[in-house]
């Protein structure tokens, strides 16, 4: 996705975070056009917090990874996967969805901190010891920039932080965040593991 080009919009009451991937079922006739060109043309639309009529200007490209099924009325139910964020730069109105003029985000030119991302990498792993329904991913092969976000994915974050972790370009404030957000989700873990006494009934 290069920069200042124009990218179909769908503001929806959700953050999508690049690398995510979340099912989305289609059924507005302006939206089916969209996802369609998109599918046939292999291109991204930019997904937005928001409405129409209020969203956030920082949002994530998405694509389609997968077409689960498509009804006899064009409805469909598909999976999108977040790639790269971009900024808005001017809303357009030249198709029956909306588009706008975009610009990618990037992160700073800074120093990754190698402690955060171990630390981070650590949690995560025994998050995945304790836990039913986390993607077994080897955290230790993730790049730091991308670590933040997959982590994330499964964390139950109010829409506001994960906007602003959309938003933020340093990778170090991201791994800080989201390493702080997964030690608070593993006192959970570890309190449910310790009452079921690893065999799935809680005490």
């Amino acid at each position: 996705m290069e920069s200042d080009t124009e990218l179909p919009l769908f503001p929806l009451d959700l953050v999508l975070l690049p690398h995510r991937r979340i099912p989305l079922h289609i059924f507005e006739e302006r939206y089916k056009l969209m996802i369609n060109e998109s599918m046939e043309n292999q291109t991204e639309f930019g997904m937005v917090w928001g409405t129409d009529d209020d969203f956030h200007d920082t949002g994530c490209a998405a694509r389609v990874v997968h077409l689960i099924n498509r009804f006899s009325d064009g409805r469909m139910n598909i999976v999108i996967e977040g790639t790269r964020r971009f900024r808005v730069v001017k809303r357009q109105e030249i198709h029956s969805y909306m588009s706008a003029i975009i610009q990618e985000l990037d992160d700073d030119d800074e120093p990754y901190n190698l402690d955060l991302g171990d630390r981070l990498k650590a949690l995560y792993e025994e998050a995945l010891k304790l836990s039913l329904g986390w993607p077994a991913m080897k955290p230790s092969a993730m790049e730091l920039g991308h670590l933040s976000y997959i982590v994330s994915a499964n964390l139950s974050m109010p829409l506001n932080e994960q906007q602003a972790l959309l938003e933020n370009t340093s990778v170090n404030a991201r791994l800080s965040t989201v390493a702080n957000a997964l030690e608070k989700a593993l006192v959970s873990l570890r309190e449910i593991k310790r009452r079921t006494g690893g065999n799935g009934h809680l005490a």
